[in-house]
């Protein structure tokens, strides 16, 4: 008994770590490029949407949050400029995609063309530093500010997605498009 809930152990935590693919493809995991400029047009997934937005392959790890990867508002700009998506790419993804949730906390969210990408429910950083909502709710930044200390953010769990706005003293996931 003991051996197979650490099976399952091991398998939950290699697919926690897929975060994205091209249908019928593996992802690579080795690739731990996280220069936007270097990246090769293998690492984004065409999903057929209308805006031809291509989307990255995984999130972004910030070597400054090593467990969780997490950036604050301003850092995720600063570093990813026109990389990061606009509040409306991610509208764009919330409605022209279908959305499948898996236990695991992950959604699996196909394009019009069958492909898909990965996006787990990874959690946030909030404002005094606790890491909360872990497999349960996904925080993904978006490019678009809403005030001088709010910003808009890719917000989901099993039962729905939408953009909310929060301050940007909040660390989230990163999630980067190509156009």
């Amino acid at each position: 008994m003991q051996k197979l809930l650490i099976l399952c152990l091991l398998g939950l935590a290699s697919l926690s770590l897929v975060q994205c693919t091209k249908n019928n493809e593996a992802p690579d995991n080795g690739n731990t490029n996280t220069q936007v400029d270097t990246v090769g047009d293998n690492d984004y997934v065409d999903l057929g949407l209308i805006s031809m937005t291509l989307w990255k392959a995984t999130n972004e790890k910030n070597p400054a949050d090593e467990k969780h990867g997490f950036y604050t508002y301003e850092e995720a700009v600063a570093k990813f400029g026109k990389n990061l998506p606009t509040k409306e790419q991610f509208e764009e993804l919330k409605n022209s995609c279908s959305w499948v949730w898996n236990s695991l906390g992950i959604y699996k969210v196909f394009g019009p063309n069958g492909n898909y990408i990965l996006l787990p429910a990874s959690g946030c950083r909030d404002c005094n530093g606790e890491v909360a909502y872990n497999r349960t709710y996904g925080f993904y930044w978006s490019s678009t500010p809403d005030s001088p200390t709010k910003a808009w953010y890719l917000n989901f769990y099993s039962n729905e997605i939408y953009m909310y706005n929060n301050s940007r003293c909040y660390e989230n996931s990163v999630r980067l498009v190509k156009k």
